[in-house]
């Protein structure tokens, strides 16, 4: 700690942590308590999850195995979107040093979201791209209305910019 630290934490009140080395308890401690250090860290998230949506009447009161059938039966979007019981789990290690869950339930993907899904990340603030997306997202657009999903839109602006170009030539 250097005498203008030391100046700096008497005026603000905020203490200097020492150095710990990257990997260690300390430093995940300390990164785990020291905002500045939570803020700058980039979010990674590998499932869109979409806002409330009502739940269909053909959707209610199925179980997830039935529900997931259903689902293929009745989507609309053009990009056929496979649905399946997802577990997926994140880059975090948990206390038990095990990778802790980000989701769990049904969850789907189609080509739009491989395609342009690190596009719509990186318009989120993130920095790995999305994967997959929820069973609110999956009511909400590939079942309803495909012009509410952001990966739709992206794919179909860039069919539509493809298209254009090669009238023009």
């Amino acid at each position: 700690m250097s005498f203008f630290d030391a100046i700096r934490a008497f005026f603000t009140g905020k203490k200097n942590t020492p150095y710990a080395p990257p990997g260690s308890a300390e430093y995940f401690n300390n990164a785990n308590n020291n905002d500045s250090s939570s803020n700058s860290r980039p979010k990674t998230k590998q499932v869109y999850e979409g806002r409330y949506s009502k739940v269909p009447d053909w959707a209610e009161g199925l179980n997830n195995t039935d529900l997931v059938e259903e689902l293929s039966k009745h989507v609309v979007c053009r990009y056929t979107p496979n649905f399946g019981m997802k577990k997926i789990m994140s880059a975090t290690v948990g206390p038990d040093g095990n990778l802790v869950p980000e989701y769990e339930g049904i969850g789907g993907d189609c080509g739009a979201i491989k395609n342009f899904g690190m596009k719509i990340a990186k318009r989120d603030g993130l920095l790995m791209p999305y994967r997959y997306f929820d069973l609110e997202m999956a009511y909400k657009c590939c079942c309803d209305n495909p012009k509410k999903c952001p990966f739709f839109l992206a794919a179909t602006g860039e069919a539509d910019a493809m298209s254009s170009k090669q009238r023009r030539i």
